[in-house]
């Protein structure tokens, strides 16, 4: 038998009407009267309907961003801080505010997002990444709280809402770029393969290869999440010998812009000696010296659709599915060149 309101109120010593304002957060209730009641809550495993309070409550004009699980340094990726300012204007204009959820922990930013949505201060999300098994997601789609996400998902494909590049194609592209200016020991630099977005590019980066009917060398995929020990081992064994790899995809400006740094410790120059293609097409891509070749996401228009689209969900004009995939483009600059050995 699932547990009620009522349930709730007589473990905790009050009135229903008071566990109501409770899930609220209504002001004319104390701290610790609410407390109390969440404690118990907490304790009986007592979830309020979200879909019937969503039938009675006010719109608050405002969409909560959910970020990955991070120790900080979701605020250091270019791609975050690119999406969140992209949001941010796109809400401007349809007059919605922006709520950020972060944790470092899943448990830490489940429970933000629950305090967030069960106490009616947003009236949708947008979630930022697209992992596997994500407690997250599972929350907000058997909960039925709006939401969208950037990228596409692991599960609940074709019920659900996204916007997306398609990323396989992009990886892919981005390897048949360095392949056709004659590289051949080419090696993908990214962060865990867990997100979809860093798989895909893989999946793209391992079927340009094969189609080129060169071998995939497991050698030559880093993962950047490594511990620093094990991660600084893999690149000096990539690139401390003759044998190292001409060209480089890295799954991120930010990351193309450290393997420089990395680079110049063994006295390798970007292009002379490494080529290297980064995405985002990020400030960083225009400050790199020389200048980085990179992947343009259209970050703008991700970002716009998403917060237009969401915001048709939650106000009931759009009830449907509905998966955008958007174009990226390649930008040339001077971090790539072709070679001729």
């Amino acid at each position: 038998m699932s547990v009620t309101i009522k349930d709730v109120a007589k473990k905790a010593g009050v009135a229903t009407s008071t566990v109501s304002r409770t899930i609220q957060d209504s002001s004319s209730i104390s701290e610790k009267t609410k407390q109390n009641v969440r404690r118990v809550m907490k304790e009986i495993g007592y979830r309020p309907n979200l879909t019937a309070r969503g039938l009675v409550k006010q719109t608050t004009q405002t969409i909560g961003v959910i970020l990955p699980v991070s120790q900080g340094q979701g605020f250091q990726n270019t791609f975050f801080l690119s999406m969140i300012r992209g949001i941010s204007k796109a809400c401007n204009e349809k007059k919605y505010m922006v709520s950020l959820a972060s944790g470092t922990t899943e448990a830490e930013l489940l429970e933000s997002i629950q305090t967030m949505a069960e106490g009616g201060r947003v009236d949708g999300f947008i979630v930022l990444y697209s992992k596997k098994d994500d407690p997250i997601i599972e929350y907000l789609h058997q909960e039925k709280v709006p939401y969208a996400m950037i990228g596409k998902p692991y599960k609940y494909e074709n019920e659900m809402l996204y916007v997306d590049n398609d990323n396989v194609v992009a990886g892919k592209d981005a390897a048949n770029y360095l392949l056709q200016l004659g590289h051949k020991k080419i090696a993908f630099i990214g962060e865990d393969a867990k997100q979809m977005v860093i798989r895909e590019r893989l999946k793209g980066y391992t079927q340009a290869l094969e189609d080129a009917g060169i071998q995939i060398d497991e050698e030559l995929i880093l993962d950047v999440t490594l511990p620093e020990a094990a991660y600084q081992r893999k690149i000096k064994q990539l690139f401390g010998n003759g044998d190292f790899p001409t060209g480089i995809v890295a799954s991120d400006d930010l990351i193309a812009l450290n393997m420089s740094y990395l680079l110049s410790g063994f006295g390798l120059k970007i292009p002379t000696d490494v080529s290297i293609i980064g995405f985002n097409n990020s400030i960083f891509a225009e400050k790199f010296r020389p200048e980085l070749t990179s992947i343009d996401l259209h970050t703008d228009s991700l970002t716009s659709q998403t917060v237009y689209q969401l915001i048709e969900l939650m106000v009931g004009k759009q009830t449907l599915a509905v998966k955008i995939i958007l174009p990226h483009q390649i930008i040339e600059r001077q971090s790539c060149i072709r070679n001729d050995n």
